[in-house]
């Protein structure tokens, strides 16, 4: 990965976004408008395309769905399990969104239940000023109370530190976001951002992190994607078992409400859908008082 710009992961995901936001329901599922903008011309082509041509979007998705066995099911159904776990948390009291790692993350601009939620967007000073650049293409307010961007470089500055300096606090419920971040951590960065988070957070307040598991997919398959992966710079690392999950959230003082995977959310958002493979599993847990 380059300094001065996202992830290749993180810009593929927004593409998906942005494919999705202009194809019809059932399709749709979590629609972001500003995902078009945040990734460059080649990528965003997808998206144009099916605007133009809304008549193709089910052949468009279900060519998509074949060609990758599946996987590109997998943003979309993921957008959306996120989303509705952020709203669960807001109607259990949480006043506060931290979303770790944030990339070309754009919910602050797109959920309207973030109305009286202040937001924080951690991520590498670099990243939030390529989003920033893209942005300002064609500016729009944000639909939360407020927008914190936290520049954080995880190998100088401190999480425990920036955030509260942003005016996070920690006697406010907060939802924290970790979404395709996990899998490049070995476990002990997983832990210690498990630590920062439980000694940040309000009683009440949840955690929302996606991570892969160990044997999900074929070991052809994760071979093959971590050469690809490490070739772009982005070398995978940490594949858990949802026992060993639950036991990192719960040495950290969190404890764990639910632990679904893409099947789940295929289930529940696409349930006419086939082909839908287990990718990510996504932990939602919630500060031990």
């Amino acid at each position: 990965m380059r300094a001065d710009r996202p992830s290749l992961t993180a810009s593929l995901v927004a593409a998906l976004r942005a494919l999705y936001t202009e194809m019809p329901e059932p399709y749709r599922l979590a629609a972001d408008p500003a995902a078009e903008r945040l990734v460059p011309r080649l990528l965003a082509l997808p998206a144009r395309a099916v605007a133009r041509a809304p008549s193709a979007a089910g052949a468009v998705h279900r060519g998509l769905g074949l060609a990758t066995r599946g996987l590109s099911y997998h943003v979309p159904l993921r957008t959306r399990a996120l989303d509705d776990a952020i709203r669960d948390a807001i109607a259990a009291g949480a006043a506060q969104l931290v979303i770790l790692g944030a990339g070309l993350d754009s919910r602050a601009m797109r959920m309207k239940e973030l109305s009286a939620v202040e937001v924080y967007e951690v991520d590498h000073p670099s990243t939030q000023r390529y989003k920033l650049a893209r942005l300002a293409r064609c500016p729009a307010p944000p639909l939360a109370r407020a927008l914190a961007r936290v520049a954080v470089d995880f190998e100088r500055d401190r999480l425990d530190q920036a955030l509260p300096a942003a005016g996070f606090r920690a006697d406010v419920p907060a939802i924290w976001v970790w979404e395709g971040v996990t899998v490049y951590l070995t476990r002990q960065a997983i832990q210690g951002t498990l630590r920062v988070v439980r000694a940040l957070s309000a009683p009440g307040s949840r955690i929302a992190l996606t991570y892969f598991r160990d044997g999900a997919v074929p070991a052809w398959a994760v071979r093959v994607a971590a050469g690809l992966l490490a070739a772009a710079g982005e070398p995978l690392r940490a594949a858990i078992t949802p026992g060993e999950m639950a036991a990192l959230l719960a040495e950290a003082g969190l404890a764990l409400r639910s632990d679904e995977s893409t099947l789940d959310w295929g289930a529940r958002y696409w349930p006419w859908q086939r082909g839908v493979r287990e990718v990510e599993r996504l932990a939602i847990a919630e500060r031990i008082p």
